[in-house]
């Protein structure tokens, strides 16, 4: 009797532990289907580590015995056939030979006894997070400058820096000459290789510079449209993008302070400061995280880039020396940056404008950066999740 006691009570407990697993990955399902999971494995073992959802211990209700949970995010890439007949190890055969590589999401949950911790159990499944993506599927980074009208000649000495001599570095929207749209001035390109492979252009990493001019400008149609430059780089509308920033509370004004480093999800930030943006206007420790390229007055990180809005309310406020910004800055208004020149900011990605410019000055430096193409760039800005699919067939509770 004694021994068939011990044994009830541990098929009990084995019971509990895989149904206290089975509600940590329900549970971590459905967070994930409204959160992006930031960097490539997300661990989560109590509810105060920032980024992870909150789960309170599970209480078995036979037992009395209440199990903690350890959740684990892990982004992996797999190729999968799309409508084979059969599939091989190493091919599709059939109709629809071809492979697609996809991102994924296996999440997997362990719960363990606190009274007890010889009881555990695990389970896990795969999703896919469905984004509301900034970009489309084909989509790469836009070049360093992007113009719907014409750039005054710059007289400073700005600097664009492309990763192959035959990058487009500035394109305009404007049907004009480019030899007259698009001036060269004082403006010198040169071609940069990321050698050490970490975002941030040392110097010892400059080469030539690109010559001629000309192979360096390119044009796209904007036909007096709308928020022209926006349509061409963006999938996603402009309103939509304001309103997930501001839904985020990621909205600074005069009376607030821009964030250093990384963003939360979603990576938008709207500016609506008229005045020139300096390093006083950004608050943050960054510093002490030792981060390469990265300080008090860094807005976004190598690898996760970050979209800065600036409405057309907002007119074209200068980012000045002494900032460095990791991805794109935008500015809605047609006619503010004609008249107001560009600060010396150091800018890893691309500006864009929706009017023409007047001459970018201050030896500000724009640098091409290469943040994937497709789902790979979308993830990269930390774009906000609108839902996640659990993949069948992809359980497994051992």
């Amino acid at each position: 009797g004694i021994m068939e006691q011990k044994m009830t009570g541990n098929d009990l407990r084995a019971r509990e532990a895989q149904e206290a697993a089975e509600a940590g990955l329900e549970y971590g399902i459905a967070w994930a289907s409204k959160n992006y999971i930031m960097g490539d494995v997300l661990t989560c073992t109590t509810a105060n580590e920032p980024d992870c959802p909150v789960h309170s211990p599970v209480s078995g209700f036979s037992t009395s015995e209440t199990y903690s949970y350890t959740l684990i995010f892990t982004k992996v890439t797999v190729t999968i056939c799309s409508d084979p007949i059969y599939t091989t190890e190493l091919a599709c055969v059939g109709i629809g030979e071809t492979w697609e590589s996809t991102l994924l999401v296996r999440v997997q949950s362990t719960s363990q006894g606190n009274a007890d911790k010889n009881i555990s159990a695990k389970a896990e499944t795969f999703i896919k997070q469905d984004s509301f993506d900034l970009f489309d599927s084909g989509a790469t980074m836009p070049p360093p400058w992007v113009v719907a009208g014409c750039i005054e000649s710059p007289t400073g000495h700005p600097d664009i820096y492309v990763l192959d001599s035959s990058s487009v570095s500035i394109i305009s929207g404007s049907s004009d000459s480019l030899s007259t749209c698009l001036p060269e001035g004082n403006l010198t390109i040169t071609e940069w290789d990321d050698t050490d492979e970490n975002g941030i252009k040392d110097n010892t990493e400059s080469g030539a510079v690109v010559s001629p001019f000309e192979n360096s400008i390119g044009n796209f149609n904007c036909g007096g449209a709308i928020n022209c430059s926006w349509d061409h780089a963006f999938d996603m509308p402009l309103a939509e993008a304001k309103q997930l920033a501001t839904t985020a509370g990621h909205v600074y004004d005069a009376s607030t302070l821009i964030p250093c480093g990384a963003s939360s999800s979603p990576s938008i930030y709207l500016i609506n400061d008229d005045n020139p943006q300096n390093s006083a206007d950004i608050t943050g420790n960054c510093s002490a995280a030792n981060l390469a390229g990265v300080d008090d007055a860094t807005i976004g990180v190598p690898g996760e880039p970050i979209l800065l809005i600036v409405p057309a309310s907002a007119n074209c406020p200068k980012f000045n020396g002494g900032i460095t910004i990791y991805g794109i800055i935008y500015y809605e208004s047609t006619t503010a940056c004609a008249s107001n020149g560009w600060g010396g900011a150091t800018v890893y990605g691309s500006v864009i404008w929706e009017g023409d410019v007047e001459r970018p000055n201050s030896n500000p430096d724009f640098i091409e950066v290469d943040y994937g193409s497709g789902d790979t760039l979308n993830n990269s800005f930390h774009t906000t999740i609108n839902d996640a699919a659990r993949l069948p067939g992809t359980w497994k509770d051992f």
